[in-house]
């Protein structure tokens, strides 16, 4: 049904609202979470979107080719006409930004989205991510983190001292003991997930050391308790002070350096059906998007929500795995 897979890496470089559309708490505009972890999301139909402006705005001339990856838009569509080639899929977060006492930043991750992360590479045709097995060969990269402790890469640039102190925001972290050192992949991770455009070069060649692997319950608490919120008021036109219809309110935003994934499951055309060829044609269309800027989310007027797309690398040996 879909033979061809990608990945999208969102690189979010401006703060990103994707609003959930209900107040939680004294955040009137709260950020799209998944309802079992709690953990940050855009949800597949803003990032289909996202991407269907993108191209309605890059490849105008292209509207046969837009509407065969995406499905005809509303007051076009008919009874007769199919969905879009391109199963999208919500942009899930990978790694998370947070203050750090050295190295001003780390990107933290945690075992459970490290394993579903792996699950969606195996989906999607791209190679695991491996730890070496002490025979030669390599194993699944599966890190176990105890509570108040943390994985890094051997040159961090996050640890205070070379006993592997680690404060990040006002909570300290002491190094987790492993037999499984995760330099490897981190700096495949590196290789992968950024883009080759010269602004990231230097994100790119830091990346390996600033990412710290927490346990699963102190990563949630950081993407809970450490995004931005940003208050909002309108000023009334003939006061010149807050209005007092709407008072002040809050919105919570995803900070800059966050990085988000989407899978893409990529099949031949239901609709346009002259535009493409087969799924193959599909996918050269949809890798338009490398190294290519786009908005996803709202307040962009404001300056928010600016992304670098970047297609992930890393094909897999699939001879033996059945189509999905």
């Amino acid at each position: 049904m879909y033979p061809e897979k990608e990945i999208i890496i969102f690189h979010v470089e401006s703060a990103l609202h994707a609003g959930a559309g209900a107040s939680i708490g004294h955040i009137d505009n709260p950020v799209q979470r998944e309802t079992s972890t709690g953990n940050p999301v855009v949800q597949a139909n803003g990032v289909k979107g996202a991407l269907r402006e993108f191209y309605e705005k890059t490849a105008s001339g292209d509207n046969k080719k837009i509407d065969a990856v995406f499905g005809k838009g509303e007051g076009r569509r008919d009874e007769k006409d199919g969905a879009g080639a391109v199963a999208f899929g919500e942009a899930r977060l990978l790694f998370f930004p947070v203050r750090s006492l050295a190295g001003v930043f780390a990107y933290i991750t945690c075992p459970s989205i490290i394993a579903r992360f792996q699950r969606d590479l195996t989906a999607v045709n791209k190679e695991i991510l491996k730890v070496s097995d002490g025979n030669g060969g390599g194993k699944i990269w599966r890190p176990r983190v105890s509570t108040n402790r943390y994985l890094s890469h051997t040159d961090s640039i996050a640890k205070l001292s070379a006993e592997g102190l680690l404060v990040l925001e006002e909570l300290p972290f002491k190094l987790q003991d492993t037999d499984d050192n995760p330099d490897r992949c981190l700096e495949l991770l590196s290789d992968a997930l950024f883009p080759g455009a010269p602004e990231y070069i230097p994100f790119k060649s830091d990346f390996p050391k600033r990412v710290v692997v927490l346990n699963d319950t102190d990563y949630f608490y950081f993407v809970k308790y450490s995004t931005e919120v940003e208050p909002h008021n309108r000023i009334d036109d003939t006061t010149g002070t807050v209005d007092e219809k709407t008072g002040v309110w809050y919105t919570e935003y995803l900070p800059a350096e966050t990085i988000f994934y989407s899978s893409l499951f990529i099949g031949s055309p239901r609709v346009q059906k002259d535009a493409f060829k087969d799924a193959a044609g599909v996918k050269a269309f949809i890798e338009r998007v490398d190294g290519k800027r786009t908005w996803l989310g709202g307040d962009r007027t404001t300056g928010k929500g600016r992304v670098m797309m970047h297609l992930y690398k890393k094909e897999a040996n699939m001879q033996n795995q059945q189509e999905v």
